[in-house]
């Protein structure tokens, strides 16, 4: 609509004290779970961007985040090709709805799902405030162009300080080495898909200075407004992946990864109950 402003991003939790509440998390007291042989940090989503801004603020990075559904969670496994992934990232939040279902088969429940547009929404917020600097990395450029435009529209103030589209040639990738050398942003959102772009930031470690770099796949599709999104229901059901397979059936592989996930998760879970039930008895015995 002709002469329609865009309002700034509104969130349940715009009247809060942003920064008073976030340093008032003991990060000292947070812990994480074994799901599947794979560490997840359990905390909820304030805990989470606590966690953030304490990292960016150590200035000793870099640090990797990395959002695990239980496709990713089987492929980062000990053993497995991409298990470095798990082993180096300094935070691994639960973004599938099936980690939080396997979690609590096991015994060792989380606290919540990880939505990670709403994740991110909440970084991007307290990074002005803060007044971090933010680098975004990925996807077609017009859709990161459009990208830009949303954020800078929802959050004056916001210090992108740099921004590159994920498809480049070995020439134009040195150029995007370099312009991170020489900006050293505080957070890199890095939007190539899994595992590409986990591959990536390992292979260039060294460009990335002192930054919390953050996998957010498709992230920027959505945030361009380019990209349907999944539907409401599928989305707070944690059940995008679901609404993907639908109308992308190439991604009909992730149906056997997500059954051999759940097929593992039930027959370990039975292990764990047998356990348990052993325990209890032995300590009634006493």
């Amino acid at each position: 609509m002709k002469g329609a402003t865009v309002k700034p991003y509104a969130s349940a939790r715009e009247d809060r004290d942003y920064l008073l509440d976030y340093k008032s998390i003991d990060l000292s007291s947070l812990q994480r779970v074994d799901v599947l042989d794979v560490p997840v940090d359990n905390v909820n989503r304030d805990e989470a961007v606590a966690r953030i801004m304490d990292l960016v603020e150590r200035k000793d990075g870099p640090h990797f985040v990395f959002f695990a559904d239980p496709v990713k969670l089987m492929q980062v496994r000990p053993g497995k090709k991409l298990s470095f992934i798990a082993r180096d990232s300094d935070l691994i939040l639960a973004d599938g709805a099936g980690l939080p279902w396997a979690a609590r088969k096991l015994g060792t429940p989380l606290k919540e799902r990880i939505p990670m547009i709403a994740f991110l929404m909440d970084v991007i917020r307290l990074s002005v405030k803060r007044e971090f600097t933010i680098y975004l990395l990925g996807s077609r450029m017009e859709y990161l162009e459009k990208v830009f435009l949303n954020l800078t529209r929802s959050f004056p103030g916001v210090r992108i300080i740099g921004r590159q589209g994920g498809y480049f040639n070995e020439e134009r990738g040195e150029r995007i080495k370099e312009s991170l050398r020489k900006s050293s942003p505080d957070i890199i959102f890095v939007g190539m898909g899994f595992p590409i772009q986990e591959l990536w930031t390992r292979e260039n470690i060294q460009s990335l200075s002192r930054a919390v770099v953050i996998g957010v796949d498709g992230a920027f599709d959505i945030l361009s407004g380019m990209e349907r999104k999944s539907p409401d229901y599928f989305q707070v059901r944690g059940l995008s992946w679901f609404w993907r397979t639908l109308v992308r059936p190439m991604n009909l592989i992730r149906w056997f990864a997500m059954y051999g996930f759940y097929i593992k998760t039930f027959f370990r879970g039975i292990k764990v109950n047998r356990r348990k039930r052993k325990e209890q008895k032995l300590a009634a015995q006493k």
